[in-house]
């Protein structure tokens, strides 16, 4: 299949979330969300099992993700994308290899995650390349802020682990200072919290970009306690 055989299932003035050949749209700029039920991933129509439900945010291309599709197939995987023309070269890899553990989300990662996940059922997650968005003015628009990392915490099993992977120095000094302030994330990797090398993680666009640079690549990683969530049961 070709990336550009795959076509929007609506305008935009029609738009609404909607799930259709491995894809499900969550459309931006649309006030109805909480007006749709949380995804059975067990359905038929999505994975169609009860294995162990992971996430990728921030996927590009889908590189990494389609290598952990293809090697783990006993786990599901879902794809988070909010450009379509990524999206839509994650798709061509679903359906040129027949892969029935992988979707993709054409969507904002707090909109899928806000009103698309029920708690307490997602198993790992991860953030690769992330943008920084290095810009002060800009800062609203990154994806490690409190509201999103509680929520996570929240659709993630206990126990489950979220990693993380950046060239970027600042960005990962922020990320870890944001996951220790929720009190919900423990890291697993002792000060300074992160590791500059990991055999077997998994290479992607950016991955392979950054290193053709000389960038050393940072990979932080927490374990999901629950602890502040717990304590108001």
């Amino acid at each position: 299949m070709n990336p550009k055989q795959l076509k929007s299932p609506f305008r935009w003035e029609e738009r609404k979330p909607h799930f259709e050949d491995r894809v499900l749209y969550v459309p931006k700029h649309y006030f109805g969300h909480e007006d749709w039920q949380p995804i059975s991933w067990s359905d038929n129509e999505i994975f169609g099992n009860n294995n162990p439900v992971h996430i990728e945010f921030c996927s590009g291309n889908g590189l990494w993700i389609f290598e952990k599709a293809l090697a783990n197939p006993d786990s599901n995987w879902i794809a988070v994308e909010k450009r379509f023309d990524r999206v839509r070269k994650i798709w061509a890899k679903i359906k040129n290899h027949s892969l029935k553990n992988l979707i993709v989300v054409c969507g904002q990662a707090e909109s899928f995650v806000d009103h698309y996940v029920r708690d307490d059922e997602i198993g790992d997650i991860y953030i690769n390349f992330p943008d920084p968005w290095p810009k002060a003015k800009h800062a609203k628009n990154r994806i490690f802020k409190q509201p999103f990392l509680q929520r996570l915490s929240k659709v993630c099993k206990l126990g489950a682990k979220a990693t993380f992977a950046t060239d970027d120095e600042r960005y990962s000094l922020e990320m870890i200072e944001q996951m220790h302030a929720t009190k919900l994330w423990s890291s697993n990797f002792q000060d300074p919290y992160y590791v500059d090398h990991w055999d077997g993680y998994g290479s992607s666009y950016f991955d392979e970009l950054f290193r053709s640079f000389g960038q050393k690549i940072r990979y932080m990683q927490f374990t999901n306690t629950k602890l502040d969530h717990d304590r108001t049961r």
